[in-house]
């Protein structure tokens, strides 16, 4: 009885979560409410509040589930090639994502105003950051990395040079434009660090 009891409360978790992410993207935290989440998923509001306490605690969920699709998806760059080719490919990667409205709105514009940056970057736990160090400590140690850089201070210089760029490309009125002159500056900031431009 316990396991179906779990099942149920774990859909019922799952079903919040893909509809607030839905909501929040759609229309922004600030406009969705506790009546309009509950009706889409079906639920009532002690479900709701059992489950995340608040909406600012199902921005949370939203905002990890999110994040981790993301770093997954990004993680599965990260395996074959060199050091170089993979810091290159991740970093593409990243910017491919942001053609992905969800992923634009929830993680760059809805989750940071409606949770802060603190708990923004404390929810992500670190998992973007470890995984461009990574990446570039293995460069650095294969002499692939210009020896003026360091790579562990270079990793966040780098990772919020890409979140600072997905700022850029969820507020401009062209996406596609925004993404190709993305990919573009993101090319030549990546020459600029590799003994081996491409």
């Amino acid at each position: 009885m316990a396991t179906v009891r779990e099942a149920a409360a774990a859909r019922t978790r799952a079903t919040l979560i893909a509809v607030g992410t839905a909501l929040f993207a759609e229309h922004g935290f600030a406009e969705v409410t506790t009546a309009q989440v509950c009706a889409a998923a079906g639920v009532t509001r002690g479900a709701l509040y059992h489950h995340f306490g608040s909406m600012a605690g199902l921005m949370e969920a939203c905002f990890a589930a999110v994040d981790h699709g993301v770093v997954d998806t990004l993680s599965e760059h990260a395996v074959t090639g060199s050091p170089v080719e993979r810091v290159r490919a991740v970093s593409h990667a990243f910017v491919d994502q942001l053609a992905d409205e969800t992923v634009r709105q929830i993680l760059f514009v809805e989750a940071p105003a409606a949770l802060g940056w603190a708990r923004w970057r404390e929810i992500d736990g670190g998992r973007s950051l470890g995984l461009v160090k990574n990446l570039l400590v293995a460069a650095h140690e294969q002499g692939e990395l210009l020896p003026r850089h360091n790579p562990k201070v270079l990793a966040h210089l780098l990772l919020g040079g890409l979140n600072e760029l997905a700022m850029f490309v969820a507020a401009s009125r062209s996406r596609e434009k925004a993404l190709a002159a993305a990919h573009t500056e993101l090319s030549a900031v990546l020459d600029g660090m590799f003994t081996s431009p491409r």
